[in-house]
């Protein structure tokens, strides 16, 4: 499988309609012993070579090709043009 620097340490990738999407998710847990599943998202606004290198990566799904979110209790977001 091709890789592209910004999609290698991502958990997921998915698109939407403005933008490409990586996830990071971690587990974590509190001192009193609950756990949260906390997703790191950084968005990066579509462009012909971001889809290009996406579509090459991610042609296996084939019809689902822009794949979906992995849910999370918490998230933080990051937007790079």
């Amino acid at each position: 499988m091709t890789t592209v620097d910004y999609m290698m340490e991502a958990d997921n990738v998915y698109r939407t309609k403005n933008y490409i999407v990586c996830q990071k998710v971690f587990l974590c847990r509190s001192g009193k012993g609950n756990t949260l599943l906390l997703s790191e998202d950084t968005y990066l606004l579509r462009n012909y070579k971001r889809d290009s290198e996406y579509e090459l990566v991610y042609r296996v799904r084939s019809k689902k090709i822009n794949g979906k979110r992995m849910r999370s209790g918490t998230y933080i977001r990051k937007y790079v043009d």
